[in-house]
């Protein structure tokens, strides 16, 4: 009697999967019927989440050469369009830019960013506007950055002296060594705040969870109904991410209130809490609402300029020629008597082509985050439903043959020389690692300060060769995905030796 139980219940489950899995078939079918733009067919229930591989950013680029820069898959059952080139990016951050200027919900940007209340993740409208104003109006604008310019040089200071102190014996890692880097400059400028080692170790490590969470494609983001099982173990590492973040927030607010002295220039958390009290604010700020802002300044400050800083450094190495033509930039405009200043980097046009062309290659986010669309709109003869989650694959359209010509694998920062050039190219939507659009990263004139400002100091304080003098072709380029950014697979070593006599 048992036995047949169990053979019904088989039977009725392998019915019902059965149905559907048609049912799901018919449906991709007739959405195929020339009302979306082409892509590879979709499989039942998980659609194409098996083509998108451990590089999701050169999977998709390598589609799109068959399918065309406008293409649509299935993420599960979420209707994804990938765009690949500058014309299609014009069509959807520029000319339709509102419709696509919304974020899709999913289980780490509610976890992690206290239901979407942050800057990044949340839903377009006023709320937004108002969080991303007081972030740029009291961190990102010219003015604040430059306030600020004695915390970056100081930081820059302090990592050149730990450079110079360390073992000389033996090869430097430039990956750590940047990463601190960056950790110290955001804290002190958005926490005025100066943490131990062992602190900034751990907080990178938060961050770089944090990222690896929000970018890794959760099953249950896309079949929602598998959310329950957790089959990917993720929600116990959100949960756990989590506690860890809050921990962190809550003790710099409470040092902040502790703490306030009216005589102390204000930093974002002083500007967040005096937002929140402001009983005439359009939208009242909760203590989540500022844990979340917060925590999205130290990902946009603690994680994209490291792995630019890792990437031009690599680009550097291995093209000797190009190495020899910043020191003798650096040489001329700087001189030997002295390290480099902020006010240097103006002048230093060769540094700014190597860090374009750096982002060109390297672009820290090759996917721009997945905007959605807030309702259905026809786009070049296609009708897209609301809902629809929008990828731009930044990655290949730096890449792109017809915009940077059939030398467009080739690192050549010359190409960024011309007078008018990367104004074209921003122009145009062929250059743009920082995104476009309403949701482009209104961080970008910061972390190009800071990109720039390591790398000359680098370049200018010290030669670099690679370990055991590799050759320089040896040395490993290849990515790891990293969830929402991309960086080196492996830690870049190199051995400095002081050049400067001032050192």
């Amino acid at each position: 009697m048992a036995i047949e139980f169990v053979e019904f219940y088989i039977k009725l489950v392998t019915a019902i999967l059965f149905v559907v899995l048609v049912a799901a078939w018919s449906i991709f079918s007739r959405e195929r019927k020339g009302r979306l733009p082409p892509g590879p067919f979709p499989l039942p229930i998980i659609g194409n989440l098996h083509m998108l591989g451990k590089l999701p950013h050169r999977a998709l680029a390598a589609l799109s050469m068959k399918y065309g820069p406008l293409m649509s898959i299935r993420l599960g059952s979420t209707l994804t369009l990938v765009v690949s080139s500058p014309e299609m990016a014009t069509e959807f951050l520029k000319t339709r830019d509102q419709i696509f200027a919304s974020r899709a919900p999913s289980a780490a940007t509610k976890h992690l960013t206290y239901n979407m209340s942050d800057v990044i993740f949340s839903p377009y409208g006023p709320y937004w506007r108002q969080m991303r104003r007081l972030c740029v109006s009291q961190l990102l604008n010219p003015k604040r950055l430059d306030y600020f310019r004695f915390i970056r040089e100081e930081e820059v200071s302090a990592m050149i002296q730990v450079i110079v102190n360390s073992d000389d014996s033996r090869p430097l890692n430039i990956s750590q060594t940047v990463s601190s880097l960056a950790t110290a400059i955001i804290c002190r400028m958005a926490f005025s705040r100066k943490y131990s080692d062992q602190d900034l170790r751990d907080f990178s490590s938060m961050v770089k969870e944090s990222f690896l969470l929000f970018g890794t494609f959760n099953i249950a983001d896309y079949i929602p109904y598998l959310h329950w099982m957790d089959l990917q173990g993720l929600n116990r590492r959100l949960r756990n991410n989590h506690k860890a973040q809050d921990y962190f927030l809550e003790k710099v607010i409470d040092e902040h209130v502790a703490h306030n002295d009216p005589n102390v220039p204000k930093d974002l958390v002083d500007v967040l809490l005096a937002e929140a009290a402001d009983k005439d604010a359009e939208f009242q700020l909760s203590r989540d609402n500022i844990k979340a802002v917060l925590f999205d300044m130290l990902l946009g400050g603690a994680d994209t300029a490291p792995a630019i800083i890792e990437w031009a450094m690599s680009e550097a190495l291995r093209n000797p020629p190009v190495m020899k033509k910043l020191q003798d930039e650096l040489e001329r405009v700087v001189g030997l008597g002295r390290m480099v200043c902020e006010s240097d980097l103006p002048r230093l046009v060769y540094l700014q082509a190597v860090v374009k062309e750096t982002l060109r290659l390297h672009p820290p986010g090759p996917l721009l985050l997945p905007h959605i669309s807030i309702e259905t709109c026809n786009v070049l003869g296609y009708k897209i439903p609301s809902g629809t989650r929008l990828l731009v694959n930044v990655w290949a359209i730096g890449r792109n043959p017809k915009s940077w010509g059939e030398d467009a694998e080739s690192f050549k920062p010359e190409r960024f020389m011309e007078a008018g050039f990367l104004d074209a190219k921003v122009e145009n939507f062929e250059w743009i690692p920082f995104g476009a659009g309403r949701r482009g990263c209104p961080g970008q004139q910061m972390a190009m300060i800071v990109v720039e400002f390591a790398v000359a100091q680098l370049l200018h304080c010290f030669n670099w060769r690679l370990p055991d003098d590799m050759d320089e072709q040896k040395l490993d380029m290849s990515e790891k995905n990293h969830g929402i950014t991309v960086s080196r697979a492996h830690e870049l070593f190199a051995v400095p030796t002081p050049r400067l006599p001032v050192l």
